[in-house]
């Protein structure tokens, strides 16, 4: 073999070699973690993303049959399903989302991506991409329950069924800022997080603080393994994912003296008719229990379950009533 054929089947072999190593999917920490703590080694999850007006959106994804899509609040990433994955999963395409800001996905610089109205319609597209216009379930918690109540208010058209967990619509919230004393007192955090954006003192220790404060608590009640706290604290303190993050309360809540109706979407009084269930831990103290009054207003067609004893994270608080609950709304005829 002359030197000019073994230099080019060595290329062709380095090649090769190169194509196939695109190929092979990189799993994520939390998917592999998943992967490996998964007592059914039939069951596996995998790691995707897709862009969306130039945004990428990190999902991760397991199990056939029909859709349901869930999305998380702040500050958390997918993971926080996991209780919910791994039992439905079993029956249905489970897919949890990487919010926009948090973990993998995207963490744009600009407000405007981050408006509940470019959110809900980068929801859609990822809806249109996994199923086309076939029927699917939503779940949501946190800011991500707020976003799916927007979302089923001004897109209803595919989505059967609809699962809140600890979050009224937007909509509903910027009313009760706007008008009620005890919502603000207990959002004023609020305000704090926007001034560290903006003053720019979100570093890498203010992330670590965060996250030692978030699941350092988790932990110590048993919620999560301290494996698990590890890779919580691996997604927030992503460069970009605390401000991203934090992008979701200033691009949604303006100053609580200011808001006008033009700030609502998508309108002050704007409901949805898809058939929808409300999971409340009853301790909660991030959103005033007096939302769950006005909230027929909002959803015409609602079931609302409350938890005694448990606090803002349900999922993680009460997964096996939790995944009862779901199981029992979305298989009912």
């Amino acid at each position: 073999m002359t030197g000019s054929r073994v230099i080019g089947v060595m290329l062709l072999i380095l090649w090769s070699v190169s194509l196939t190593a695109e190929m092979v999917p990189i799993q994520s920490p939390s998917v592999q973690f998943i992967n490996q703590h998964n007592s059914d080694p039939a069951l596996q999850f995998s790691d995707h993303s897709i862009d969306v007006d130039d945004q990428r959106l990190h999902y991760v994804s397991a199990g056939t049959g029909k859709l349901i899509l869930f999305y998380h609040g702040f500050p958390s990433y997918w993971y926080m399903w996991k209780n919910q994955l791994l039992d439905l999963a079993a029956d249905y395409r489970v897919v949890a989302v990487d919010g926009l800001g948090a973990n993998l996905s995207a963490k744009p610089n600009e407000l405007a991506p981050y408006h509940v109205s470019a959110l809900s319609r980068q929801l859609k597209a990822l809806v249109e991409a996994l199923v086309g216009d076939e029927g699917f379930v939503l779940v949501g918690h946190d800011w991500g329950g707020a976003l799916a109540w927007s979302y089923a208010q001004q897109y209803p058209q595919g989505l059967d069924k609809l699962v809140v967990l600890n979050a009224p619509p937007t909509n509903l919230f910027l009313e009760l800022l706007r008008s009620n004393p005890d919502q603000r007192k207990a959002s004023t955090y609020i305000a704090r997080l926007k001034d560290a954006a903006q003053n720019q003192t979100v570093d890498e220790k203010y992330a670590n603080r965060m996250a030692s404060f978030a699941y350092g608590s988790m932990v110590n009640r048993g919620l999560i393994s301290a494996s698990e706290g590890e890779l919580y604290k691996t997604a927030l303190t992503r460069p970009g994912a605390v401000v991203g993050g934090i992008k979701w309360y200033q691009a949604n809540i303006p100053e609580l003296d200011k808001i006008t109706d033009d700030d609502f979407w998508p309108s002050t009084k704007a409901s949805t008719e898809v058939e929808s269930m409300l999971i409340w831990g009853e301790d909660d103290t991030t959103f005033v229990p007096a939302f769950i009054d006005q909230l027929p207003n909002y959803a015409k067609d609602l079931r609302i379950e409350v938890l005694p004893g448990v606090r803002h994270w349900p999922p993680l608080e009460a997964p096996d009533k939790v995944n009862r609950l779901i199981r029992e709304f979305i298989e009912a005829p």
